[in-house]
């Protein structure tokens, strides 16, 4: 690690509008749905420019990197994941981006290429062992590791748990095959004197949302991150700040869900957008402390501000 703080950013479920009325005959089952959901609802609650306001903040807190754990889109069509690339392009710009695909990115089966491919640079790192980096070839091309520049011992691994589901599901599974990748990759990459980060959608411990939107192996994967070294999980999915733990080989790691960070007005359960704020600096004998601040929108000001600091390490 560098002699000096490491700093990145979460993000989680930006929800980038839906631009124009969806041709009809694109509009098939699920998707309707989705599509009236939007209409209904959405529309109003998710809005752009809150998510720019706070890529933009991030942009000026001298951010190195931005973790985004899915749901950049609502119905999964190519007009969606056009405008998610373009958007991502340009309000990032040289910021190292890392992705990973929530529900709403796989919301029906459909041609890699022209859908969830198309962002595809945010999702390149290496998927085996001794393999060079590089960008997924299909929906299936998960987990991959990530270890950003200038900080050699900064290790962030990102997995899918967002299988096409049918409609009015939005559960989560990595599945076998992918866990098995995942365990094989944590023991070659997460070493006990680096810090390991590990993301995904959905959360991974109970309680976070209902059972219609909850990862139906979570039990499986804790089980898997018991004699890890992993020392943070980051989610979306539940729209909602939440802290939880599990055990692992650090003794006990931190499991953290983001807030939407498209919300422009809090409604309910629910706050104006918000993003978190990583620094991460050495220590002295060893190991790493990590400070978390959330930041989050005044819809009536557009100011960004700090409304929590949590130190985790």
């Amino acid at each position: 690690m560098p002699t000096h703080a490491y700093r990145f950013a979460h993000f989680t479920d930006i929800h980038l509008p839906i631009r124009e009325k969806p041709a009809t005959n694109t509009l098939l089952n699920k998707r309707a749905l989705g599509y009236l959901s939007w209409r209904r609802k959405r529309a109003e609650r998710h809005q752009q420019w809150a998510s720019e306001a706070l890529v933009n903040d991030a942009k000026s807190q001298s951010c190195n990197l931005a973790l985004i754990t899915g749901d950049i889109v609502n119905i999964a069509l190519p007009a969606e994941f056009q405008d998610a690339r373009n958007w991502l392009d340009a309000q990032f710009g040289d910021m190292h981006v890392v992705y990973t695909p929530g529900n709403h990115d796989t919301y029906t089966h459909a041609k890699w290429d022209n859908t969830l491919g198309m962002l595809a640079p945010y999702m390149q790192g290496t998927r085996t062992d001794g393999e060079p980096s590089r960008a997924p070839t299909d929906f299936s091309d998960f987990p991959f590791c990530v270890q950003p520049e200038n900080a050699p011992n900064f290790t962030v691994i990102a997995a899918n748990s967002s299988p096409t589901t049918a409609p009015g599901l939005a559960t989560g599974a990595l599945g076998a095959d992918q866990r098995a990748k995942l365990k094989t990759m944590i023991n070659a990459q997460c070493r006990e004197n680096s810090l390991n980060i590990l993301m995904l959608h959905h959360p991974i411990t109970p309680g976070v949302v209902s059972k219609r939107k909850e990862l139906t192996d979570r039990t499986h994967l804790c089980a898997d991150l018991a004699d890890s070294h992993i020392d943070l999980v980051l989610h979306g999915h539940a729209h909602i700040q939440h802290f939880d733990s599990i055990k692992t080989a650090r003794e006990k790691t931190t499991v953290i869900g983001g807030a939407s960070a498209s919300h422009p007005f809090g409604h309910g359960k629910y706050r104006p957008a918000r993003y978190n704020l990583f620094d991460v600096e050495p220590n002295k004998g060893g190991g790493w402390s990590i400070k978390m601040t959330i930041r989050e929108l005044d819809p009536h000001t557009k100011d960004i501000f700090s409304v929590e600091t949590h130190k985790l390490v």
